[in-house]
């Protein structure tokens, strides 16, 4: 593994433990000669990421939105930056520059990027690891209504159990890094058709 992703907020939130799971997930990541891709602002936990991966001596990708770069300035220590036109285009950068995926705190974007992810996935359009750390409960309704999904049969079972999920930064980084994948060739299986 080269690349992991990390979807995260433009925003550190009130919590003061968003923070500091961030730069502990880009610690542990790190700690494993790991490089970082993420959404290429240097601000909010985006900034926290970039930052700790740079200091623990990884490259850092970012890949920053046209109409937001301006916005959210990059941190000039990056080893990379793309700019993408559309939100589709970024997708397609993350998920062809990533070996995995870890989504941290964050709001809507963070959530389409975990969506597309998952769908990605589920289609066999990628086969890879996807992962939540789930600080302090913030995705446990997400996770809640992934469930009722299942319940509901709208996701499979199957599908969802490849959704890997910790509340701790060094076990999730271990569970992404040694999860086994199930074989390109039955990605439908994990349609439940």
């Amino acid at each position: 593994m080269k690349y992991i992703s990390i979807f995260c907020g433009a925003h550190e939130g009130k919590n003061p433990e968003y923070a500091k799971a961030a730069k502990s997930v880009a610690e542990a990541i790190a700690k494993k000669g790991i490089n970082v891709v993420f959404g290429g602002g240097n601000v909010g936990l985006m900034k926290i990421i970039s930052d700790t991966a740079l200091d623990n001596g990884v490259e850092v990708l970012g890949i920053s939105l046209k109409s937001l770069h301006a916005l959210e300035l990059a941190n000039p220590r990056l080893t990379d930056i793309v700019i993408a036109d559309t939100l589709l285009d970024r997708k397609d950068e993350f998920m062809s520059r990533s070996d995995a995926f870890i989504v941290l705190p964050g709001g809507v974007g963070s959530l389409d990027e975990l969506a597309e992810i998952m769908a990605s996935n589920q289609l066999g359009i990628i086969n890879k690891p996807v992962g939540i750390l789930n600080t302090k409960g913030y995705y446990d309704h997400l996770l809640k209504w992934f469930n009722k999904a299942v319940d509901e049969g709208f996701i499979s079972s199957s599908n969802l159990k490849e959704l890997l999920v910790s509340d701790s930064p060094d076990e999730l980084i271990e569970m992404v890094v040694n999860h086994k994948r199930p074989s390109d060739d039955n990605w439908t299986e994990r349609l439940g058709l």
